[in-house]
């Protein structure tokens, strides 16, 4: 009965996952956009600025996850970290931590008081942000009151910089503009470099690609500048296209997979992961003797005109067993990622989606 019952959810999640992009926007877009969690970590302490110094020190920030359609984070009182997910996403009120965010467009109108984590097709940084800020999309502009304290690394099609950035700046697009100061060193890999009126690196300014750098008459580089010419025939932002969109193509479905699996029978994909974990070595020596040997008995089996529909049934479930592993696998990496953190250690969501994106972007690169 148990074996039976798994492969009716097999075969039931093989289904839904086809149309996961609307199940997961339809499901969560019933839930206020605004919805606080109860996944706060009640002894930590919040992160000492001017505001929580003034705010009541009983009451620890509450952190804010959210998936949906539409999601606008606004909070009457102060937020912690931030965790949301949808089709268009704007930061409204401050957070006093971490802040990440994926979605189509991603709007930050509100000041981030550490790291800054986006990915989407459109990025806009309208805010300051306290510490580091790692920015993946088609287009990402900072604006001119995007200040950032830290470090910057990019990877999109076009960036546009207005903004100062305190340290150092990495940049991997096929246009790039900067018309803002610059406190470390610049590295950019893009066919495309400008340095507009008023831009300044006070550290060296290293440029790959085809084509030198346009600096203005009105820009300053305080370093070295030195261009090392790429010769190649295929550019650098259609080159992070097909990254960007082969990567993100894994993440979307493994995810939705994912919160497909705990969503209908959390208890099952509990029992799995458990069983992956306690028994590691094994489980990866079974999996890899499937990997080698399926593609051989697929093809013997196509060669026989009897064989012929076992193999199409056997490739079926090999594809589905191949996404439920990766599934399985990201559970357990969220799992383990949570726990390093010691946030959230109770959401399988979170688990599949950070599992997910780490596992995605290994492979990825």
């Amino acid at each position: 009965m148990k074996d039976a019952k798994i492969n009716v959810y097999k075969a039931f999640i093989s289904l839904i996952a086809v149309f996961g992009i609307i199940f997961i926007t339809s499901t969560f877009a019933q839930q206020p956009e605004t919805k606080k969690t109860e996944s706060s970590a009640p002894d930590r302490a919040p992160v000492k600025t001017e505001e929580s110094v003034e705010s009541s020190p009983v009451k620890p920030p509450e952190d804010f996850l959210s998936a949906g359609q539409n999601i606008d984070v606004k909070s009457e009182g102060t937020i912690g970290d931030v965790a949301v997910a949808g089709a268009n996403v704007t930061i409204s009120e401050r957070a006093l931590g971490y802040v990440m965010a994926a979605a189509a467009n991603v709007n930050i109108n509100a000041p981030v008081g550490n790291d800054l984590w986006a990915a989407g097709a459109q990025i806009f940084v309208n805010a300051p942000v306290s510490d580091n800020a790692m920015l993946a999309g088609s287009t990402v502009i900072i604006q001119k009151d995007g200040t950032i304290g830290n470090d910057v690394r990019i990877a999109a099609s076009t960036v546009d910089i207005k903004a100062r950035i305190n340290r150092n700046l990495r940049v991997s697009a096929a246009n790039v503009r900067i018309s803002s100061e610059v406190g470390g060193d610049v590295e950019i890999y893009a066919q495309n470099v400008s340095l507009d009126p008023g831009a300044k690196v006070l550290g060296n300014l290293v440029v790959h690609g085809p084509n030198e750098p346009i600096v203005s008459s009105g820009a300053k580089v305080f370093g070295n500048v030195e261009h090392r010419k790429i010769e190649s025939t295929q550019t650098t932002g259609s080159s992070i296209r097909n990254w960007f969109g082969g990567w993100f193509i894994r993440f979307l479905w493994i995810t939705v997979l994912g919160l497909v699996a705990v969503w209908f029978s959390p208890v099952w994909t509990d029992r799995v992961a458990t069983a992956i974990r306690a028994h590691t070595g094994k489980s990866f020596l079974i999996g890899l003797l499937v990997i080698l040997a399926m593609p051989i008995l697929l093809l013997l089996l196509l060669i026989t005109v009897a064989g012929l529909p076992l193999a199409l049934l056997l490739g079926a479930l090999t594809v589905v067993a191949a996404l439920l592993s990766a599934v399985f696998v990201s559970y357990l990496t969220g799992e383990w990622f949570l726990k390093q953190l010691k946030r959230w250690e109770k959401s399988n969501v979170l688990k599949i989606i950070f599992g997910a994106l780490i596992v995605t972007l290994v492979m990825s690169l």
